[in-house]
């Protein structure tokens, strides 16, 4: 379960991180390409570290929810 979790957390900031970057367009789909691996091994080895097990489901599920909200701020802004 972690692992999934952790892999689709990591889809979801990777996909979020290449809207609402204020970068250029090479590094703003760049930058989220490198750094996946390391956000789904960093969270996949919180996962199992963890002593808790609600504990990084809880920041999983947080961090989702964070990149969902600020990509749909990110792509609303321009429209209007």
């Amino acid at each position: 379960m972690a692992c999934v979790l952790a892999l689709v957390t990591a889809t979801v900031m990777i996909t979020g991180m290449t809207t609402y970057l204020p970068l250029q367009m090479s590094e703003q789909i760049l930058l989220p390409i490198l750094l996946f691996p390391i956000i789904w091994v960093g969270l996949f080895i919180y996962a199992y570290i963890s002593e808790k097990a609600w504990q990084p489901f809880l920041l999983m599920i947080t961090l989702c929810l964070v990149h969902g909200i600020l990509s749909y701020f990110a792509l609303m802004q321009g429209q209007g």
